[in-house]
């Protein structure tokens, strides 16, 4: 078996595990690597996805996640 490292925005994994799931591949979330943004084009890429999230959140389409949850999960 091979492995294959890809380097994507966080806001689109969602996409690619559905495209991993729907090939029939394995996607293992404990070898994911979390890196800095490497441009300011990503960084604000991210302010505006994590602003997206915010609104979702208002608007009852998401529900957050507790901070004590969130810290039990690191």
């Amino acid at each position: 078996m091979t492995s294959i490292t890809i380097n994507i925005p966080n806001h689109e994994v969602g996409f690619f595990k559905k495209m991993i799931s729907k090939m029939g591949w394995t996607y293992n979330e404990a070898n994911v690597v979390r890196t800095a943004p490497t441009s300011k084009e990503q960084t604000l890429a991210k302010i505006d996805h994590a602003f997206g999230q915010l609104h979702q959140m208002k608007e009852g389409q998401i529900e957050g996640i507790d901070a004590e949850e969130l810290f039990n999960e690191l």
